[in-house]
């Protein structure tokens, strides 16, 4: 992610100035671990494009303020938001999990030290809070950085990808458009030349990756946000269907308030049941969603899944026989 935060070298900087150390180029350097001619840079922008009035001392041979009234931008955060900034920062670097948790870690300690001085809290934010995945897929640090350099730079990527479907794996050349990151799990959405049509591939099924070197002109959002958004989970089809789910009076307590897809209806029912309806379109992922409410729930339509959800509830009560 880079040396340091550009935001990072300002805040220090400020931070320094105010106790009265008369930092210059050459600390900001140490400190932050940049060139001295970026620390000068840095410092030039802070006092010409930032406004801040810095003058410099030839005695202390550094800089202190003619306004100590001054404030950079973040410091005229309210504390609510400065909080509020510390604890985003920690989630995002706990949900990462993988490839971005140590870059981001690093990140909320350096930037989080500093913004915290702003904030008058007993406690350091980043150390109260925390984020857990569990059943995820991790994936490759340096697969994640070849993949994001394609995406970044519209570069064609191939592959090797494996299906537990089928057991095997085939070469793609693919053309990426998104990262996403549902439940722990990278997932990448990119037109698949192979298959000509959009396909989500986890991270965790990619190896033997190189960028192809060719460039491409990425296609329109409209094309591919669909499978992220349109239906429940991140399987995906290319037709969608509603799916009507009756949750017992006793589970509703659960599910009530739960999001499964912003486009449900929930409907609380006299006996003090939940019904629910969403639109879904792949069976595998809604089904592993039924199954672990057991008797709790019943799918009302469409009489597909139904069948297919009792089919597969006699197979496990037969697995499971003594």
């Amino acid at each position: 992610m880079g040396a340091q935060l550009f935001l990072e070298r300002f805040l220090w900087f400020d931070a320094e100035v105010r106790k009265n150390r008369f930092p210059n180029a050459s600390t900001l350097a140490r400190q932050c671990e940049c060139s001295a001619k970026t620390a000068q840079r840095s410092i030039e922008f802070f006092r010409d494009r930032m406004s801040a009035p810095l003058e410099y001392d030839a005695v202390r041979k550094g800089f202190s303020y003619s306004d100590p009234h001054y404030q950079i931008p973040v410091l005229r955060l309210s504390e609510k938001e400065l909080l509020s900034l510390l604890i985003s920062k920690k989630l995002l670097s706990d949900a990462a999990a993988g490839p971005l948790s140590d870059d981001l870690d690093h990140v909320v300690a350096r930037l989080g030290a500093i913004l915290a001085e702003n904030v008058p809290t007993k406690v350091r934010p980043d150390k109260t809070f925390s984020f857990r995945s569990i059943e995820f897929s991790p994936t490759n640090p340096a697969l994640f950085s070849h993949i994001s350099n394609a995406l970044l730079t519209s570069r064609l990527l191939t592959f090797s990808y494996y299906s537990p479907v089928r057991h095997s794996s085939t070469t793609r050349t693919v053309e990426p458009h998104h990262l996403t990151n549902y439940m722990g799990t990278w997932h990448l959405i990119a037109f698949c030349r192979l298959r000509q049509g959009w396909r989500d591939f986890l991270l965790s099924r990619i190896s033997d990756c190189c960028l192809a070197g060719e460039e491409f002109t990425p296609r329109p959002e409209t094309r591919w946000k669909p499978l992220l958004t349109d239906t429940f989970g991140i399987f995906q089809n290319p037709e969608s269907f509603p799916v009507v789910l009756k949750f017992s009076p006793v589970r509703s307590r659960w599910i009530r308030g739960q999001v499964w897809h912003p486009d449900q209806i929930a409907e609380e029912l006299p006996d003090g049941s939940l019904q629910l309806t969403l639109p879904v379109s792949h069976d595998a992922e809604i089904m592993m969603e039924i199954l672990k409410h057991g008797s709790h729930v019943q799918v009302l339509e469409p009489q597909r899944l139904r069948e297919k959800v009792r089919d597969e509830a006699e197979k496990m009560s037969k697995n499971n026989q003594t």
